[in-house]
């Protein structure tokens, strides 16, 4: 607010006087302000051994402070500047404690239960900050095992800022169960394998993550205006439970930290920047640079691979893990692999020790000195034998196939065609052949979304992605449409695809469409059940995607359908009002595009066969993931009419819902022992409506989905 304007106000009284005069003796007399403490310096923090650590804060302008240590009995004297700001760099021992710290000025401070010991910051997205609380592999058990009091927390609250901090909320804890399950489990994992193997030397852990968040927002604002592909961050995905603008969580999260000395920084992030893989190929590196420089020294920095999931950019999840090896051409970085470890369907995977245990061994080996191999196996160069491609790799020191032969590899020759290839070991190096690729130009590992390869190392570590090509990816979706043909009484299939196309190729028996299609000139019709491969032929080469559509013929397919209501959620049609009956079973991913979801609401739905049919068997498939509130239905019930008014049920089945963290798919299968005629078919679902009191989410809306209806 600006100063009020008093020259035009009434006349004062001698009142008014007196009071004016009292305000302004008061205005002369000094404010003292006591010593004030940033949030991270505070009790039971840990301070980084054998180290000058500085400790900061805010007091009245120029006041003489005395800082007291209690591991060496020194003192420092200091002087706060004009602003009252001030900073002292403490000596500090090896590891130890606990010790105290005293503050004196014009109040005094007693800082105690310090450790001396390891500093490492925590950061990233939702997996990184993912809990015990919020759902980990036998998280009771860890929750109870963790009595680590030389392991101390601090957890950064989720805070934006437009502009640098001087101070963050949060508060050093000791680690107990009551602590430790609300905390990163990851980091949590990392410091206790640390502590473990450093023989009991405190772990200081600072978790700084926000769920949902891109590398964007923990990037200082200089360096996306320094390159123009930085600032397209628009493209990525808004969200109102986190922040998407560039800086916000730098200002807010990390440049309030940058004065505590750290031992290095671990990260798990860079899945809510697969929309921009390409650009991330730069700005993690760039973001990593400027960290350092903040911190005014190059700290190791160790970070997670992303894990293979169902993205719905093809191609993306693959990108993305290879702009994070990009990373690795800076000094003092490393990278560990969780592909043996992830889940497709779920983008937190629950395993977080093996993942904190990975981080800590890179840690010990590179920072600590303490050997073991501590890397997958990564790409480091190829040769063309001939008809084959001899792959060598770094970290490959007992190179092994997990189980089976070696799988996740493809070959192409210059005309880009990739085709699974086979894959063999030769000591520390991999030879990759195809026999439909004689002069082999190119081979691929695991580059896709989802892949599950089974090449590790001696120490059960597995193999990054990498292909050694540098083609541009070119994803062109091919339409498949299948539709029933009531006058032909047959099913007919027709293709589509988008601009720049010049043909499509196509196979109905499986094989690569590549190399076996046909050429697609118009709608054809199908007599069975197959598996439609089609390939977009581009201007500038083949489609790295390869279109599929598994097809499964029943006499309920695409039949008219007639929902009562029609309550199934606009987040989950699976298509619309026919995704019941489209010849398709969804995957175990319930955002797959194939389920059809009631939230808290029952499915009533009949199928009009046009005249009387025999049916012999009657099958509903549900999905279950408790974990995402999708339980499978309450009952269900199959009942059949000859007329669509008066119908005899024909089938019923009750469910008893116990707790079960499994995902799967669930067939409810009426199977006649004699053909009956019929011309509708009504199938009933009943939600469970709430979750379960057993359920962590108890009493919130249950999700139902459901997918294909068979009639044979």
């Amino acid at each position: 607010m600006g100063m009020r304007n008093y020259s035009a106000g009434p006349k004062r009284t001698n009142a008014a006087r007196l009071l004016m005069t009292t305000f302004l003796a008061l205005a002369l007399i000094p404010v003292f302000a006591a010593v004030r403490l940033p949030a991270v310096i505070g009790d039971h923090m840990v301070l980084q051994r054998n180290d000058s650590a500085p400790i900061w804060g805010w007091s009245n302008a120029n006041e003489e402070i005395v800082i007291h240590t209690s591991w060496d009995g020194e003192s420092y004297t200091l002087r706060a500047d004009r602003n009252g700001k001030w900073i002292q760099p403490l000596a500090t021992p090896g590891a130890g404690g606990p010790y105290e710290i005293t503050i004196e000025a014009s109040n005094s401070l007693v800082l105690k239960d310090i450790m001396i010991g390891e500093v490492w910051i925590c950061s990233g997205q939702s997996n990184m900050a993912w809990s015990a609380d919020a759902g980990i592999d036998q998280a009771e058990e860890a929750v109870a095992q963790a009595l680590e009091s030389q392991l101390r927390f601090f957890q950064v609250a989720r805070t934006t800022a437009d502009y640098p901090q001087d101070d963050c909320p949060g508060t050093w804890a000791v680690c107990s169960p009551a602590t430790m399950r609300s905390f990163s489990a990851v980091a949590y994992f990392f410091g206790r394998h640390l502590s473990n193997e450093l023989e009991g030397v405190p772990i200081g852990l600072i978790q700084s993550a926000w769920g949902g968040t891109a590398a964007e927002v923990w990037t200082p604002e200089e360096v996306i205006a320094a390159n123009p592909a930085f600032e397209n961050w628009e493209v990525l995905n808004e969200n109102p439970h986190w922040p998407r603008r560039p800086a916000k969580c730098w200002n807010g999260m990390i440049y309030p930290l940058i004065n505590f000395k750290i031992a290095g920084a671990i990260w798990y992030q860079g899945e809510s920047n697969v929309v921009n893989n390409q650009v991330y190929k730069t700005l993690f590196p760039a973001m990593i640079k400027s960290w350092r420089e903040a911190w005014e020294t190059p700290f190791p920095f160790y970070f997670v691979q992303s894990a293979p999931f169902r993205y719905g950019r093809p191609y993306g999840g693959a990108l993305l893990r290879e702009a994070q090896l990009e990373a690795l051409k800076l000094p003092r970085t490393g990278m560990v692999t969780v592909s043996d470890i992830g889940n497709f369907y779920d983008i937190h995977p629950r395993n977080k020790l093996d993942v904190g245990i990975r981080l800590a061994n890179l840690a010990l080996n590179r920072t600590y000195g303490k050997q073991r191999l501590d890397s997958g196996p990564l790409y480091d160069r190829h040769e063309i034998e001939g008809n084959e491609v001899r792959i060598y790799f770094k970290h490959a020191e007992g190179l092994a196939s997990s189980g089976g032969a070696l799988t996740g590899f493809q070959v192409a020759a210059e005309d880009r065609i990739f085709f699974d290839a086979d894959a063999v070991l030769d000591g520390e190096s991999v030879v990759v052949t195809s026999e439909f690729v004689p002069n082999p130009a190119a081979v691929r590992f695991a580059f896709k979304n989802l892949m599950d390869p089974n090449l590790v190392n001696g120490a059960g570590l597995p193999t990054s992605t990498f292909r050694t090509d540098d083609w541009p990816i070119l994803v062109q979706q091919v339409g498949i449409k299948l539709q029933y043909e009531t006058v032909s009484k047959a099913y007919q299939v027709s293709m589509n695809a988008g601009e720049g196309v010049s043909k499509i190729r196509y196979t109905i028996n499986g094989d690569h469409p590549g190399l076996f299609g046909l050429d697609y000139r118009g709608p054809f019709f199908l007599e069975k059940d197959c598996t439609i491969r089609a390939i977009a032929m581009t201007d500038e080469g083949p489609s790295d995607l390869v279109s599929e559509k598994n097809v499964r013929l029943t006499k309920a397919t695409f039949r008219d359908v007639n929902y009562a209501p029609q309550n199934f959620s606009n987040q989950y049609t699976g298509g619309g009002a026919q995704a019941l009956v489209d010849g398709e079973i969804g995957s175990e991913n319930h955002a797959d595009g194939r389920w059809q979801g009631f939230h808290n609401t029952d499915l009533e739905v009949v199928i009009d066969f046009g005249e009387r049919i025999p049916i012999s068997s009657v099958v509903l498939h549900a999905l279950k993931n408790q974990d995402a509130l999708i339980f499978l239905p309450k009952k269900v019930a199959f009942a059949v009419s000859n007329d669509g008014e008066r119908y005899i049920e024909v089938y019923r089945k009750p469910m008893f819902h116990s707790q079960d963290s499994s995902t799967g798919i669930e067939e409810f299968k009426l199977q006649l022992r004699r053909e009956r005629k019929s011309r509708y078919l009504k199938v009933t679902a009943e939600n469970v409506g709430l979750v379960p009191a057993w359920h962590a989410r108890k009493g919130v809306k249950a999700w139902m989905m459901l997918d294909e209806i068979e009639v044979n």
